[in-house]
């Protein structure tokens, strides 16, 4: 197991200021997580968690990870957040049209993402029209990519988890989100990618 990835992976969640990871027996022991006070630790521990198991296959004990929380001087005037409003998916040939629309302090935005109609490039679409939609809201473009969309399944339970990177002044920073599927899985996978974001807009950190 490469630890030092999985360390440089938990080091890029959002809100992780510091890690340090001890290993016993080929398995990860104890992670110390000095973190910002702009996230609630339960949100941090459930990203490492996703982020783990969908980058490296690696399903990390909750109970190993400890977080200690320092005051920032990070701008706390927060933008309303984004909502998911609707998604609209057509098919022409061998094309398929996403639209997801978000609501934003009370006004609807919308971006069209166009690409080839298969069954792994449908949800990467539907994520990049979410991504695009928020870039638009935020007068940003060129912010997000999207690294990956995993579905999952736990006790029965199917869910959404997409990793999303993030470009800014510079500096890389992978967030994750997820979403249960409870009727469609497109909506989903908005839901889950828009929860990845929502958090830095929420804080009025980009």
């Amino acid at each position: 197991m490469d630890f030092a990835s999985l360390k440089n992976m938990i080091a890029k969640i959002d809100g992780v200021i510091n890690v340090k990871v001890v290993t016993e027996n080929d398995e990860i022991s104890e992670v110390h997580i000095l973190s910002n006070n702009l996230r609630a630790p339960k949100q941090i521990v459930r990203d490492i968690e996703s982020s783990l198991l969908a980058a490296f296959d690696y399903r990390i004990d909750r109970k190993v990870i400890s977080i200690a929380q320092i005051q920032t001087e990070d701008n706390n005037e927060a933008l309303r957040r984004v909502r998911y409003s609707g998604i609209d998916l057509k098919t022409e040939g061998n094309a398929l049209e996403c639209i997801v629309t978000l609501l934003h302090d009370g006004e609807e935005f919308g971006e069209t993402i166009t690409g080839i109609k298969t069954a792994a490039n449908r949800r990467k679409i539907v994520a990049d029209a979410t991504i695009r939609t928020i870039e638009k809201i935020l007068g940003q473009a060129y912010l997000f990519n999207i690294e990956d969309v995993i579905i999952s399944t736990s006790r029965d339970i199917n869910f959404v988890s997409v990793l999303v990177n993030m470009v800014l002044n510079e500096n890389e920073q992978t967030m994750v989100g997820s979403a249960i599927v409870k009727q469609d899985i497109n909506e989903a996978i908005a839901k889950a990618t828009l929860d990845a974001v929502n958090r830095r807009i929420q804080k009025g950190a980009l």
